[in-house]
């Protein structure tokens, strides 16, 4: 039509004068008129966008138009027509499409090289047509699927001449669309800058989280703290989703795949609400929440096949999962911290990090704001980086203050080990003063028996079969005492082992002496105790005699306790040497009624008994056979046992004894002549009047002057008016104890009595025979110790020890004269005690009372004479202990009142009646338990049986005397 209308005007001057050429003309311009308008509307001119020295939006003032298939004109000069037949297009559809971007760039500055940058969304396909001056088209590819200029961007190099036009055509599609895609046009030094800015951003962005799920997987390693497991799932979880959408994997790894990329952005919500329930505890602080939480975690796994299913809709439902999920958890932080969790506060300010820039971004994804950032993502993952530090300072406060919960723990916990410790210590200070005091008391009256046994056997005229009921008794008793002491020796037990001594010892007599001691209960229950000795098996060797001899006391007495009919047989054997040592094998075997199998595994354990029956039957506390096994391992040994219900049990134990001599002949049992050579003033400090005969009885048949007295404070008083060489000391003491006298002595005395020596020798003689009291005697100033019943032969040994202490320091001492010795005569014992003096000789002999009436059991060995005088002391001595526990209950003082009725029930023990000791020995205890009112009511029960025994004593030393 332009061509028809140029060559028409040519010829127009020819034919104007011609009134019908002229219509003709009009006609034919306003034909030409009707054809160009169409034309101009299907082609209309390009936007022309003017570049100077900044970035621009082409996607502002170009023209969007949909792709449908078309393809892209090989020049600029078909461009025209291509635009023609395109449909314009709003605006692009987040749920996506394919789309063209029509514009004309025109260079306005200085600058030829630029950028063009689509930005802001993730695109799938971008070709970019740029038509040149000469008509010629460049094609640059790129978006998701293709390489990239520029790390992690989709930016393409161009150049553009200063005053030229550049047609552009921008065809880009995508499943979908995050937001409207921005199409930048940039110079490129600034775009060089702008890649580098944003890059250091994301990549530190991302490692930040990548190093705090490292170190907070470390944490959990440590702690087991599921909070810090799920922080770190939650932050790696956070790192991969952003870095799929800033293409790492694209530019890294080379793997392109759509349907993943929001598969992360699905699993936060989920692994989000398990840190927090966990972190916010709110199971406890807020049970509906922590219920209602649970949609966070139902919802997006719910809606997660939409990656695969619907790609198109999987960013908008993506969008309001994380929009719920991001306003439940802030609530629920808040609601948490202000009922007082203060570690919520730095996750309540991590959720503000993260829903700021989801208010931003979130309404312009589903376009209901216009793009107010020009990268939402790189906006969005700041903020989610900032969230993850702060949900990092939130565990850290959580540390913090569980730090301090432990510590403030630690420090009650250390306040309640310290209280249990003080109490421990309490305890075991009381349980020393118990064993001390139970130690006291029994090993009492057992030095009674052991020394009066001792000075029976030295009566030459006990012969035959009483000799030997002597031997066995003291056997019996000096057994008792080895246990004794081994059960008190709070060092031993506290130390959980017992010592074990090696000597030369006979294995045979030990046996034959075991089988002696337990014979009369066999008899008694009219079994037959046997012992088989192998012809192998060695007399003498080498071990601890005494835990043996506990061994086998124990294991015998155990089958005659339990056996009923039949026999107790102990059979001992050696085995083949092992390393020198020769294996004795001991078994001992009964008939009794058996032991079920199920009971054999914890027969050796402590308070273990076959059944509950049998503490009930046959008393005892289970100790017997726990005892038994940890001696045998302590002498490198072992026990075992078997049985069989019906038939009977065999325990047997080996224990690997080297070969001994024979050993040294004992000390004689028979009467004890030796004597020193140096007469010494002995001073004894003694309150029970059995251990002060029993002790005068030993010295002056050593040749000594003694002085008894009765407390602490007699002797300070006796060391103050005279010279002594020696002071035995007991322990336990009316008045003033051992103890205080010593530290006096030491310091010289006090205002009232002046020490004539206060280095005299001093050695500690009481019941209380443990390491502890040792120890405790030595620490303040005694010379010595000397446990109740007193061994003839370590005094001997004591006071020579002592005569040569004298000698060396050069003090004079009396010889002895041994014409002077006390031999049958006790005329100063006689005068000491204020009985009347006793003719030589031992009398005859004869028993003490008769019938039932109470008395002073007849001890063999011991004269008449010798009775009297202990019932004379008795008549003396226990009145006035009752007198001083009644003044003491009258004024309020328990344990004044315990040491009278003490003493009152060591004095009763040696009466043929045992009511009075028994009712002492209640009436003691309930005195150290401090309830004073029920001695009171107790002590005239008590003063009946003492008048009775008083009165029965009387009459029995009335009729004595006539006789």
């Amino acid at each position: 039509m332009y061509h028809a209308l140029s060559a028409f005007a040519g010829q127009v001057p020819r034919h104007l004068s011609s009134p019908l050429l002229l219509l003709r003309i009009l006609a034919l311009l306003l034909a030409a008129l009707c054809i160009a308008g169409p034309t101009r509307a299907q082609a209309p001119a390009l936007p022309q966008i003017g570049l100077t020295h900044a970035g621009i939006d082409i996607a502002r003032t170009g023209k969007l138009y949909l792709d449908e298939g078309e393809l892209a004109p090989a020049s600029a000069g078909a461009l025209p027509a291509l635009v023609a037949g395109l449909r314009p297009a709003d605006k692009v559809d987040l749920l996506g499409g394919g789309y063209w971007l029509v514009a004309e760039l025109r260079n306005d500055g200085v600058l030829t090289d630029w950028v063009i940058d689509p930005n802001d969304t993730l695109i799938d396909v971008v070709d970019i047509y740029l038509y040149q001056p000469d008509g010629t088209v460049r094609l640059l590819k790129t978006g998701y699927r293709q390489p990239h200029d520029y790390l992690l961007h989709y930016g393409k190099d161009v150049q553009l001449e200063p005053g030229k036009s550049y047609p552009v055509l921008i065809r880009f599609s995508s499943p979908y669309y995050a937001r409207t895609p921005m199409f930048t046009a940039l110079p490129r030094s600034d775009y060089q800058r702008l890649v580098a800015r944003e890059n250091v951003m994301i990549i530190g962005s991302i490692g930040a989280l990548l190093a705090l799920t490292v170190f907070n997987f470390f944490i959990y390693s440590i702690t087991r703290d599921r909070s810090s497991l799920y922080y770190s799932l939650y932050v790696l979880c956070y790192a991969v989703a952003w870095g799929m959408t800033f293409h790492l994997s694209a530019d890294m790894f080379d793997w392109h795949d759509l349907h993943w990329h929001y598969v992360p952005f699905f699993l936060l919500p989920v692994i989000s609400t398990l840190f927090y329930t966990s972190f916010l505890r709110l199971r406890e602080t807020a049970p509906r929440l922590f219920l209602l939480s649970r949609v966070n975690i139902v919802l997006p796994l719910l809606t997660l096949p939409s990656c695969f299913l619907a790609l198109s809709y999987a960013h908008t439902i993506a969008t309001v999962v994380i929009a719920i999920w991001v306003s439940m958890a802030l609530v629920t932080g808040i609601v948490v911290w202000r009922r007082g969790y203060q570690p919520a506060r730095f996750f309540v300010l991590g959720f503000l990090a993260l829903l700021l820039p989801s208010l931003v971004i979130l309404p312009a994804n589903v376009g209901l704001i216009p793009a107010l950032v020009t990268n939402a993502q790189l906006f969005t993952l700041l903020g989610g980086t900032l969230d993850g530090v702060l949900l990092a300072f939130a565990l850290a406060d959580q540390i913090r203050l569980l730090r301090n919960t432990l510590e403030q723990r630690v420090q009650e916990r250390t306040a309640e080990l310290t209280e249990a410790k003080e109490h421990a210590e309490v305890v075991s200070r009381h349980r020393i003063d118990f064993l001390s005091a139970m130690s006291h008391d029994i090993r009492t009256p057992l030095a009674g028996v052991i020394g009066m046994i001792k000075f029976a056997m030295r009566d030459q005229s006990v012969r035959g079969r009483t000799e030997e009921y002597l031997r066995i008794g003291l056997q019996n008793s000096e057994s008792l005492l080895a246990i004794l002491n081994d059960i008190l020796d709070f060092s031993k037990i506290d130390a959980g082992r017992l010592s074990i001594e090696t000597v030369d010892f006979d294995l045979i007599a030990l046996i034959d002496d075991a089988i002696g001691i337990l014979q009369g209960q066999a008899d008694a229950k009219s079994l037959l105790l046997r012992c088989e000795l192998a012809p192998d098996l060695p007399r003498f060797v080498r071990g601890d005699p005494t835990r043996l001899r506990q061994i086998l006391l124990n294991l015998l007495g155990n089958a005659i306790k339990f056996t009923d009919r039949g026999e107790v047989r102990l059979h001992a054997s050696a085995l083949d040497p092992v390393a020198g040592l020769t294996s004795v094998s001991f078994e001992i075997i009964d008939t009794g009624p058996g032991i079920p199998p199920d009971t054999l595994p914890r027969l050796f354990q402590k308070f273990e008994q076959a059944d509950h029956s049998t503490t009930r039957r046959y008393g005892g506390t289970g100790l017997g056979l726990a005892i038994c096994k940890e001696l045998v391992e302590l002498m490198d040994g072992a026990i075992a046992a078997e049985s069989r219900v019906g038939v009977g049990s065999t325990f047997s134990f080996t224990l690997p004894l080297a070969v001994g001599a024979a050993p040294l002949a004992g000390p004689d049992t028979g009467p004890h002549r030796e004597y020193h050579a140096y007469r010494l003033r002995i001073l004894c400090a003694e309150d029970v009047r059995t251990n002060q005969i029993i002790v005068s009885t030993l010295l002056e048949n050593m040749g000594h002057d003694i002085r008894i007295v009765e407390n602490g404070l007699q002797a300070l008083h006796a060391l103050a008016e005279s010279d002594y060489d020696l002071v035995l000391m007991d322990g336990r003491m009316p008045m003033m104890d051992g103890e205080q006298a010593t530290r006096l002595i030491r310091a010289g005395g006090n205002e009232d009595y002046r020490m004539r020596d206060r280095s005299i020798p001093i050695i500690a003689l009481t019941a209380n025979a443990s390491d502890h009291d040792r120890a405790r005697y030595l620490g303040v100033g005694m010379d010595g110790f000397l446990s109740k019943p007193v061994d003839e032969h370590l005094l001997y040994d004591q006071i020579e020890k002592i005569i040569a202490l004298h000698l060396a320091r050069g003090r004079q001492l009396r010889a002895v004269d041994p014409a002077q010795l006390p031999s049958a005569c006790h005329a100063d014992l006689d005068a000491q005690f204020g009985v009347a003096p006793a003719a030589c000789g031992d009398g005859d002999g004869s028993d003490a009372g008769a019938g039932k009436a109470v008395q002073i059991m007849p001890l063999a060995g011991l004269s008449h004479k010798h009775l009297q005088r202990i019932t004379d002391a008795f008549l003396d001595e226990a009145p006035r202990r009752l007198r001083t526990a009644r003044a003491a209950v009258s004024a309020g003082n328990a344990q004044a009142a315990a040491a009278a009725i003490h003493a009152l029930k060591g004095s009763a023990g040696y009466l043929s009646s045992n009511h009075l000791h028994a009712l002492c020995a209640e009436l003691e205890a309930e005195a150290n338990a401090g309830r004073i009112d029920h001695v009171a009511r107790m002590l005239v029960e008590v003063e009946a049986a003492l008048d009775q025994a008083c009165t029965d004593l009387q009459a029995s030393s009335t009729a004595a005397a006539a006789d």
